[in-house]
């Protein structure tokens, strides 16, 4: 069989000119997909890659900031924690209030989830107002029981706030705990701490007026009754109520900070 070559311009076709051709369509085709892969055109307007990439710096390097404050919170609160059960040092000794005045009360340490013998008595914190009216005439109004609003917001609630759980009865033995209990002088720093503590407790229930008077002082004590025994119990509780009633207490505009 015979083929028969065609010539352009008298001239015989050149192998080359086949294979130069092919690499220019080679080359032809790279820079066209360069072009639509690398180039702007596909991008939607207004949308460029360095704008993006600070679209989406700006949520990491607030997360990041985030997560370093969430660490240093949680560094220092377990380092309050530690040296608060830690033995006594130079530490502690120098640092003690600013240590006291941020575990106490709400973190303070206690084993009476563990206790063989839990809490077994029913505590109510009660509490009354001196108030100044015109001329500057005292006037002393009747105990409220401050334990009423906690009790009502914990029963039939199936998941109670822990500050009306704990916070009132806390206050209470953290008070009695530092205080001597045959003068109730306060114990140490401590005892300063829960005085301000609970007193502040109890303004919050009153406000800064009460009956449209100005509250000038405050009282407070506790009813404490055992909690009687199941019926299937042998054991036998008493039924003796004890009372304690604290002193007068001046109220100034210090003791309406927040808690």
């Amino acid at each position: 069989m015979e083929y028969s070559t065609k010539t352009v311009g008298n001239r015989p076709p050149n192998p080359a000119d086949r294979t130069r051709k092919s690499a220019d369509s080679s080359d032809a085709q790279a820079t066209h997909r360069g072009t639509a892969v690398g180039g702007g055109d596909d991008f939607p307007p207004g949308v460029s890659g360095g704008t993006a990439g600070a679209r989406f710096t700006l949520p990491l390097v607030a997360l990041l900031a985030t997560s370093v404050a969430l660490v240093a919170m949680m560094l220092w609160h377990f380092a309050m924690v530690f040296l608060t059960l830690a033995p006594a040092s130079s530490v502690t000794h120098r640092y003690q209030k600013q240590i006291n005045g941020y575990i106490y009360p709400e973190f303070g340490q206690n084993w009476q989830m563990f206790a063989p013998n839990p809490l077994q008595q029913n505590v109510a914190i009660g509490a009354r107002v001196q108030t100044a009216g015109k001329a500057g005439a005292r006037h002393t109004w009747e105990w409220a029981n401050l334990s009423v609003p906690h009790i009502n917001a914990m029963r039939h609630n199936p998941l109670p706030s822990h500050l009306d759980q704990n916070m009132l009865r806390r206050a209470w033995d953290f008070y009695t705990d530092n205080h001597d209990h045959k003068d109730g002088s306060p114990i140490g720093m401590r005892g300063e701490l829960s005085t301000e503590y609970l007193e502040r407790i109890a303004l919050q229930h009153f406000g800064r007026k009460w009956n449209g008077e100005r509250i000038v002082g405050v009282q407070l004590g506790s009813r404490i009754n055992a909690v009687a025994p199941p019926r299937w119990s042998t054991q036998k509780a008493s039924d003796n109520t004890d009372y304690q009633v604290l002193p007068w207490w001046p109220v100034a505009d210090d003791n309406y900070r927040e808690l």
